[in-house]
């Protein structure tokens, strides 16, 4: 065969060739259905109630995240999936999630979300037990009743149940100079002459509102003064979140009791119509002891400690009519009974 006519046969050939090939590969695209999505999941991976939802799967599979991060990228922010882990909750959590210093503290980010542990019991329980996963289980720190909704888990001794006030705020301070610390101790535990609870300052959480307990607003919404506080002619008793005193309280003197509510055996212990305390202003984070001697709720300006409108009666002789009260030497002996919106009278074989 001629090499010209090899030529054109080859030619031929190749543009034949080409034809088919191009032909081929357009029929090939025009016939494939694009899936509407790819998903290594099963069915149920999002559903909870389902056998496969993801945290089911990670629970048996004992929370290993490894498979997770060749999808979801290793810091779970998406990946060539583009799907966050951290769209729907803030688990997996961070390397210092248990370590009291580290920024990712698990107390800190609790705080951070108004304290609200809704996203917590997700994973971690209704009663913050583990879902039956021993890693899971909230309580094997947080030992108390409540779990992690006891009170001291936020603010008062971590260790000590029974100490749920601060020092230590919910920000971890301990200075009593901080209105968010201030006399709080003294008041609920170190003091010798009266039993103050907290609901005299402060709305107590409840199964129904203890995740709204955390109130990030002003102070002088936090304190709510009630109780105690108010007894009496002391509706007027308020909290200044400015000057940080407590004004107008029954626990500070701003109390009166008539002469005409008396029986008669008492009534000689007037000198006026009616008894009445000092009604003494305090500043909440002064601790030098200046604001709770004998006297200062209650006295008068020539140095005895009855009442203004009571009889004159040194410190040692009120024993005579509150023996169950205080001793000889005018100190509390039952704390019970001083402070506590009632007149506890006896006469003592003294008198």
């Amino acid at each position: 065969m001629e090499p010209k006519m090899k030529y054109y046969l080859l030619s031929f050939i190749t543009i034949i060739s080409i034809a088919i090939l191009f032909d081929g590969c357009s029929k090939l695209q025009e016939n494939i259905t694009q899936p509407q999505s790819l998903s290594i999941h099963s069915n149920g991976n999002l559903d909870t109630s389902s056998a496969n939802f993801h945290g089911n799967v990670l629970k048996a599979n004992s929370f290993n995240l490894t498979s997770c991060e060749k999808c979801h990228a290793t810091n779970f922010q998406g990946g060539i999936t583009n799907v966050s882990c951290y769209s729907c909750h803030n688990y997996p959590h961070q390397a210092g999630i248990v370590d009291t210093t580290s920024s990712d503290f698990h107390g800190k980010l609790i705080i951070a979300n108004n304290c609200s542990m809704n996203a917590c019991q997700k994973c971690h329980g209704n009663d913050f037990s583990g879902n039956g996963s021993n890693q899971l289980n909230c309580r094997n720190c947080h030992t108390q009743a409540a779990g992690p909704l006891a009170c001291n888990t936020c603010h008062g001794n971590f260790a000590d149940s029974t100490m749920t006030a601060p020092p230590r705020d919910i920000n971890g301070n301990t200075s009593t100079n901080l209105v968010t610390v201030g006399a709080h101790a003294s008041h609920l535990y170190t003091n010798n002459f009266a039993v103050v609870a907290c609901e005299n300052c402060h709305v107590i959480p409840n199964a129904n509102n203890v995740k709204d307990h955390f109130n990030p607003g002003p102070l002088v919404k936090i304190v709510v003064l009630d109780s105690l506080a108010i007894h009496g002619i002391a509706s007027n008793a308020v909290f200044d979140a400015n000057t940080e005193t407590c004004s107008n309280t029954y626990c500070h003197g701003n109390f009166e009791f008539k002469k005409s509510d008396a029986p008669p055996e008492r009534q000689f212990a007037y000198t006026s119509d009616k008894m009445t305390g000092n009604n003494m202003t305090v500043r909440w984070n002064l601790l030098d002891g200046s604001q709770s001697p004998c006297g200062s709720c209650h006295g008068t300006s020539d140095g005895f400690i009855s009442p203004a409108g009571h009889i004159k009666m040194p410190i040692t002789e009120c024993v005579a009519c509150h023996p169950t009260v205080v001793n000889g030497n005018g100190e509390i002996i039952d704390k019970t009974k001083h402070i506590n919106g009632q007149i506890n009278f006896a006469l003592s074989k003294k008198r």
